[in-house]
Order: C-alpha cells, then sequence, then structure tokens
C-alpha cells in the first residue's frame, strides 16, 4: 500500500522518488497539488476517506497508508464475505 501511494505522490508532485516519511508540503505539495491527490486516492481506493482528515493529518505516505488501511479494516468489518472479496478485488484493481 505505502508503494502505491508513494507512486501517486510522485505523479502529482512530479517528482522522482519519494520516501514513505517525507513531508508532502516539504516535497513542494500545496492545497492544489493535494486535491489532485484526493482525487487519486479516492480512484485507487473506492471508498469513503476521510479526505480531510487524510491530507491534513497524515502528512506522509506512511501516515497515509496507516490510515487507508484502517479504513478498509473498518469497511471489511461491515461486509459479509462475498461483499469483502469483492471490495478487496477492486482495491487490488
Amino acid at each position: 500500500m505505502e508503494q502505491r501511494i508513494a507512486q501517486i505522490w510522485q505523479e502529482v508532485l512530479g517528482i522522482e522518488q519519494v520516501g514513505i516519511y517525507d513531508n508532502f508540503f516539504d516535497l513542494g505539495g500545496d492545497s492544489l497539488i493535494a486535491t489532485q491527490l484526493a482525487s487519486r486516492l479516492q480512484v485507487n481506493f473506492p471508498m469513503e476517506l476521510p479526505l480531510r482528515e487524510l491530507l491534513l493529518q497524515a502528512l506522509t505516505v506512511a501516515k497515509q497508508a496507516e490510515m487507508i488501511e484502517a479504513f478498509m479494516i473498518e469497511k471489511i468489518a461491515e461486509l459479509s464475505e462475498e461483499e469483502a472479496e469483492a471490495f478487496l478485488n477492486t482495491i487490488q484493481g
């Protein structure tokens, strides 16, 4: 998950290498880029993500991965086995 998020960061920030502990704003991120990042995260992780919280409080790839994973676990717990499998298939794309 961290690799996938780092790849998204690299694309929206236009840089070649992003470390999992690099700070979004230190890498040149701003509110416009954060909007693009939010859009890409939503596409790659199609579930209700608290994007404001994710973008304002999770300023590293590692922290975003941790938060997304926690939301995925919560969502999966609410689903039947078949629904959970289908959900995971959409995430793994």
